[in-house]
């Protein structure tokens, strides 16, 4: 989800639960996930930080938790030095502490409807969990939704009423959204991703040796089938000496399947869905080349 949407949803909740004094901490909590936007230079340099970029570490439970105390911290030092002024709260600094967290976990929530899925148990497992339910149309609607929502917020024109039509307006995008994947679910079996298409779904499923993309459209059924071979011209004893090259688990923790391929003495590892554009995002890091455990591209 975009950052105007864990807004909007944060201040939607606070605001109907009546918590209004603490809305800040709650908007500081849902935005503070998102500065690992400014992480991914280090990723980009190191790759064995790879976990540390955008939907990486901060959008874990554990992650959440470490960026609400550091969110905590400065507003208590900004507050202590003077930079903080109004009618806040502060002076019960562990409801202000409560609604960073919950704010911050509002946020994961949010990103776990949405995909590319985010890894929510990490550090024990770097795997992503998602429900996957907006295509592109919708995310867009909604940031449109939230957009709207802030400006009347900034100028004082939100009502209850107001607040009642947004937010039926929002749960009713994101059960609508989740009965259209419940549908597909019912009719498929593998990994269910989104598309520009809400009514079009690609279904993902892999045995030891390939992996079978399927498009379903709600109205259709199954309209398109294509195979990838895992392993072309080596075997999966030969590509395990590079599981551990971080370039190598960087270049899977932002795949949706990985092909190995030998050309020659160099081995190539890389995702044909987002190489092809079948699957656009994240673009980057698509694919990995090694010679004898060394990185080349």
């Amino acid at each position: 989800m975009d950052i105007f949407s864990h807004i909007f949803a944060v201040i939607l909740v606070l605001f109907a639960a009546g918590y209004t004094a603490f809305i800040p901490f709650g908007v500081l909590g849902a935005v503070i996930l998102d500065l690992d936007m400014v992480f991914k230079f280090f990723s980009d340099s190191h790759p064995s930080l790879y976990i540390f970029t955008h939907g990486g570490f901060t959008h874990s439970m554990s992650g959440a938790a470490v960026m609400s105390v550091i969110g905590f911290f400065v507003v208590i030092f900004l507050s202590v030095f003077g930079y903080i002024r109004g009618n806040l709260p502060l002076e019960v600094p562990l409801l202000v502490f409560f609604f960073i967290v919950a704010g911050a976990f509002l946020h994961l929530f949010l990103d776990y409807l949405a995909s590319p899925g985010i890894p929510l148990l990490y550090p024990f497992t770097e795997k992503k969990y998602d429900l996957g339910l907006f295509p592109i149309p919708v995310f867009l609607f909604l940031t449109l939704l939230s957009l709207t929502f802030l400006v009347l917020y900034l100028f004082h024109k939100v009502t209850m009423t107001t607040m009642g039509v947004f937010g039926a307006i929002f749960i009713g995008v994101v059960v609508f959204s989740a009965c259209i994947r419940f549908y597909v679910r019912l009719k498929t079996n593998g990994r269910l991703f989104t598309t520009p298409n809400p009514a079009r779904w690609l279904v993902i499923r892999e045995n030891d040796t390939s992996y079978t993309v399927q498009t379903y459209e709600v109205f259709h059924g199954i309209t398109s089938v294509l195979t990838f071979d895992k392993y072309k011209d080596i075997t999966p004893s030969e590509i395990t000496p590079f599981d551990t090259l971080p370039e190598l688990k960087r270049h899977r923790y932002f795949s949706y399947i990985t092909i190995a391929e030998r050309n020659g003495n160099q081995v190539t590892f890389h995702d044909p869905l987002r190489e092809q554009g079948i699957i656009p995002f994240p673009p980057w890091y698509a694919h990995v080349s090694v010679i004898s455990g060394e990185t080349t591209s």
